[in-house]
């Protein structure tokens, strides 16, 4: 394959399980890398959570696009992260993401290797 140009709104969407207020659109698939790592574009409505949650193997990290949110990283008390902001998660640190509005958040995550599928 040469590539190909595709926009995002013709990406297929999904909910993850235990994220309420969330549509994510795979950007590129873990099978296009050869599983070395996926990368998702994921869009959480005002009030939007991410439960508290860790991957055991996956190395995650968002960069936050639009909006703003709270983040807990472990056991540390809430961080606000806005536009430009890159938070990295590694494996098994347990960690919640909020959405605050008033906007939408915005976020791309890159998962290394790539996240076990649950949506399909």
């Amino acid at each position: 394959m040469a590539g190909e140009i595709v926009r995002i709104e013709a990406l297929e969407t999904y909910a993850p399980p235990g994220h309420s207020g969330t549509v994510n659109r795979r950007l590129v698939e873990g099978a296009a890398t050869g599983g070395r790592f996926e990368m998702v574009h994921g869009r959480l409505e005002p009030g939007g959570v991410a439960d508290r949650h860790a991957h055991e193997v996956e190395y995650q990290a968002m960069m936050v696009l639009a909006g703003a949110c709270d983040v807990v990283l472990g056991d540390a008390a809430p961080v606000r992260a806005e536009a430009g902001a890159v938070v990295r998660i590694p494996p098994g640190t347990p960690h919640e993401v909020t959405s605050l509005g008033p906007e939408p958040l915005e976020l791309i995550i890159v998962y290394s290797p790539p996240i076990a599928r649950k949506d399909a």
